[in-house]
């Protein structure tokens, strides 16, 4: 921040409405932090709270599974588990790392679409993009009984939304509630937005596949369902942004 013209004039003060604004530490969107704290908070009780039967049961129930859908609901530990567990698998992680990893990517992609989004949009847009997420997942895997857990759907999404705003010509840096956002169209025909997809979905891949290993990681990554995330956040940007009048 640029040091204030009155700052060589001693002691006097402002005017209330020339009052320089300090802006918060942690100036995280309230519906971005209750997500991390929920996320933080099921991972701590998981681990540390409840029995090894206890947990097994919660993976089994509220993990995704692809098989789940493949099988009379009777052998399900709930029949009903097939209904949320396409939501209810984002809430779950492997491990601290898995949680840490996913908590500080939601805190720098989710912040921006929160402040430019109603609470409740960016809500049924996590919701859909972790189903997306879920979906993407079950194509490639089907009868699959690898349970899935964590956040990267979401945050994923979070990502590809950010894109129809963060390579819009002329916009000003650090003003991304007020950005003018790029239509899908421009979107395509954008070659800072088209060069971030393809590293995107390259990186994803070599990683997520196993064809590049990551050392002292021994999870399979769901990939599949970072790009279905992704492509909901990026395609379906324009439903949830309110104000249409901002497209460059």
């Amino acid at each position: 921040m640029e040091p204030s013209k009155y700052q060589s004039q001693g002691p006097t003060e402002l005017p209330f409405d020339q009052e320089e604004k300090v802006p918060p530490a942690f100036n995280i969107p309230k519906s971005v932090l209750v997500v991390c704290i929920l996320i933080i908070a099921i991972h701590a009780a998981l681990t540390e709270l409840v029995s090894r039967d206890t947990y097994g049961w919660v993976l089994g129930v509220f993990s995704f599974i692809p098989l789940a859908y493949d099988i009379p609901t009777n052998n399900l530990l709930h029949p009903l588990s097939p209904y949320w567990s396409p939501v209810t698998y984002g809430l779950l992680h492997a491990d601290w790392m898995h949680v840490g990893v996913n908590v500080m990517w939601f805190v720098a992609f989710g912040s921006p679409l929160a402040r430019r989004f109603s609470s409740l949009k960016f809500l049924i847009f996590l919701v859909l993009a972790t189903s997306a997420g879920a979906l993407a997942h079950y194509v490639f895997h089907m009868g699959g009984t690898v349970p899935v857990v964590g956040a990267s759907g979401a945050v994923s999404a979070c990502m590809g939304a950010s894109i129809r705003f963060a390579f819009t010509p002329g916009r000003m840096r650090g003003d991304a509630t007020n950005a003018p956002a790029l239509s899908l169209l421009q979107s395509l025909s954008n070659r800072g937005t088209m060069i971030f997809v393809g590293i995107w979905f390259a990186v994803n891949w070599l990683f997520g596949s196993g064809v590049v290993p990551i050392p002292g990681f021994e999870g399979g990554i769901a990939w599949e369902a970072h790009m279905g995330g992704f492509l909901f956040g990026w395609l379906g940007f324009g439903w949830f942004d309110g104000n249409r009048a901002r497209k460059a």
